[in-house]
């Protein structure tokens, strides 16, 4: 789920008393401009926030959303783009959009206001006191844990219902709602523990098995918290990749020993780490949704940090400067860590950054973040030119290490 404008904006639906209707982008045939998952929140006077397109279907989209409010019932409506609409949706073939249109309660999304905007992953006993599976997905939004919602795509089977049949599971292990059988809610039990392990999971409609053998089509939502950029070194290049960081919504952590340098006014909008002599680095997590970049332009604290960065879960490890200076400290390390596993080299990116002749501290800090982004999507940075789907990537992020390897 990236549309956090839209969901942001559920504080003011939680405060109001206006009716209000949420448009999901649930499947997609062809290419389209926003993939599934993309959401457009819709009041009752047709005014929207967020886009499911390049512009050409929010209008009618916000006249169903109307008759969605006045019924009270969501609506599945399906768009298929034709050859005048491709230039504004698609990138090749004409495709067809379906989307779920719901009404949305003031509370429904009141449980916004509660969230601790934290990053518990203490199991929260509200959830066993009467909310319900959307109740739940915004709750956890809000609180910026990883989650699931699972919704049926059948409304025929509630006609009168207000939403969809759903089901809730985060990732610390809290559970809302139901899919109505007993089998859909083991499949997505299983599905769940499979989404959590990938690195950037996508949004998307399956199809599970019921108890009576029917095929039933869930649409599978999702909240991944932003990833966390760690940033070894506060030197004068790292400030543009910091900027660039924290614009990109990155958890952006500075971790460097000078108080003169790692500082508010140098590094807004990030976490700063201060560590000692000794490069203790005890109040530093890093784990799987840990992206690390080690510039400290010092060889000491450079190998320590890698050292460090090595036995962690960050699925990448970028080392500022050439081949032979990162090379040496490859060697120590190994030297000094006899046990440690060569599978963790397979995450270290040196030089770092995607090659696009970068010269300055700018365009270096572009190219980070870029190879970055690159590595969480699963793509390997080349040309979108002459690519037949640019939406296609490698499967896992363990196929991307492979193929590096």
């Amino acid at each position: 789920m990236k549309d956090h404008l839209v969901f942001n904006h559920l504080r003011e639906v939680a405060a109001t008393q206006r009716q209000y209707a949420l448009a999901t982008v649930v499947r997609v045939k062809g290419s389209a401009y926003r993939r599934e998952g993309a959401k457009m929140l819709i009041d009752e006077e047709g005014t929207y926030t967020g886009m499911i397109s390049g512009g050409c279907l929010e209008a009618d989209v916000a006249e169903v959303a109307k008759e969605v409010m006045t019924k009270g019932r969501p609506r599945l409506k399906t768009y298929v783009m034709d050859e005048e609409l491709v230039w504004g949706l698609g990138l090749g073939c004409p495709g067809t959009v379906e989307l779920l249109i719901e009404p949305l309660t003031p509370e429904l999304v009141r449980w916004w206001q509660t969230g601790d905007g934290g990053q518990s992953n203490e199991k929260a006993t509200d959830y066993e006191e009467g909310l319900d599976a959307f109740q739940a997905f915004v709750r956890a939004v809000s609180r910026e844990q990883a989650c699931l919602l699972f919704s049926r795509l059948d409304l025929n089977i509630d006609p009168h219902a207000a939403s969809p049949r759903r089901l809730f599971l985060s990732e610390c292990g809290d559970m809302a709602g139901s899919l109505g059988d007993s089998a859909l809610d083991m499949q997505a039990l299983a599905k769940a523990k499979e989404v959590f392990q990938q690195q950037n999971p996508k949004p998307g409609t399956i199809c599970f098995s019921q108890i009576d053998g029917e095929e039933a089509a869930i649409f599978v939502d999702l909240y991944i918290p932003p990833i966390e950029l760690v940033i070894f070194g506060a030197g004068h290049d790292a400030l543009p990749l910091a900027q660039a960081s924290v614009s990109m919504g990155f958890r952006t952590t500075v971790v460097d020993p000078r108080p003169g340098y790692n500082t508010a006014e140098r590094f807004p909008g990030t976490i700063r780490i201060l560590t000692d002599d000794k490069q203790q680095f005890a109040p530093l997590k890093i784990g799987n949704r840990s992206y690390v970049v080690i510039m400290n332009h010092h060889l000491e604290r450079d190998q320590e940090a890698l050292r460090f960065c090595l036995q962690t879960d960050a699925p990448y490890i970028g080392v500022l400067g050439p081949r032979t200076r990162c090379q040496r400290m490859l060697d120590a390390i190994r030297e000094e860590s006899a046990s440690l596993p060569s599978a963790p080299f397979l995450r270290l990116h040196n030089p770092v950054g995607l090659d696009i002749g970068a010269d300055s501290p700018e365009e270096i800090a572009l190219s980070i973040i870029a190879e970055v982004v690159a590595v969480r999507n699963g793509h390997t940075g080349h040309f979108l030119r002459g690519k037949e789907r640019i939406h296609q990537s490698l499967r896992t992020h363990s196929d991307l290490l492979k193929k590096r390897a």
